[in-house]
């Protein structure tokens, strides 16, 4: 058996793909919660609120609370809060998982359509982007608005395969800006410290995703121990050779049981 007490749990590829559940996977996090294990569920995946994600879970059989869950839109929001954004402008690329948070703390959310001065350019998950967009975007960049990504994955798994994520987005406004994003997803600092903040008091955590260069990074960054699943967006072939090293490999959520 694996031994931790906290535990950084990925969601796309890793609890579900897309609306399907992995299999085994709400009888693993039940199993986990028995034995007092503690758990953050961390996605870099923008799109929903928290609202949603626990709405989510309760369609797959899982229950969660709000309080457990933690995405790249809030953590976003609670860094630009802590940053004096408050009453300042965010254009925003992205859904109510971006824009909500935003709000909450204070900032004025507008659409890329906005033709007035930004202070930020929000970017992260967007199914309906657009060229007109991206344009804005660039445009607000250029005109000295600070570009802030969510997150950096290029792509998220679905169930008919790989999808184009935030990522893919964010390099299209860099490109036509000339601007860098700072990141606040995994691997990068805003996250891996809001969740270790949210699993203080525990004595080991481990890190649970499906991609090395988010969750694994992330949780070698902070000296926890790793779990690659090969559920999502690693393919079981390609486990032995990613960087980092995890230190296990599990073929789904549901071995942990």
């Amino acid at each position: 058996m694996i031994e931790f007490d906290g535990l950084v749990c990925d969601l796309d590829g890793v609890v579900y793909r897309g609306d399907r559940v992995i299999e085994g996977a709400p009888q693993a996090l039940a199993a986990l919660r028995a034995r007092g294990v503690r758990i953050v569920f961390c996605t870099n995946n923008s799109r929903s609120t928290v609202g949603q994600y626990v709405e989510k879970f309760r369609r797959l059989g899982i229950p969660v609370s709000a309080e457990e869950i933690l995405t790249s839109g809030g953590v976003t929001a609670e860094v630009l809060a802590e940053r004096g954004a408050v009453g300042k402008t965010a254009l925003v690329v992205g859904g109510d998982g971006i824009s909500e948070p935003l709000a909450e703390a204070g900032l004025h959310v507008v659409e890329p359509a906005f033709d007035g001065g930004v202070d930020y350019v929000v970017v992260g998950l967007d199914v309906d982007f657009t060229y007109n967009a991206m344009r804005s975007s660039a445009r607000a960049v250029r005109n000295g608005a600070a570009l802030i990504a969510t997150n950096g994955d290029a792509t998220f798994p679905a169930p008919d395969g790989l999808w184009p994520g935030a990522g893919a987005i964010l390099a299209s406004i860099e490109a036509a800006s000339g601007g860098r994003a700072e990141v606040m997803g995994k691997p990068h600092p805003p996250t891996m410290a809001a969740a270790a903040r949210r699993l203080e008091g525990c004595k080991r955590i481990a890190a649970l995703g499906d991609r090395p260069d988010t969750d694994l990074a992330g949780g070698v960054a902070l000296g926890w121990m790793t779990i690659l699943v090969t559920s999502g967006v690693t393919a079981p072939e390609d486990a032995a050779s990613v960087v980092p090293k995890p230190d296990h490999v599990l073929p789904s959520i549901a071995a942990l049981a």
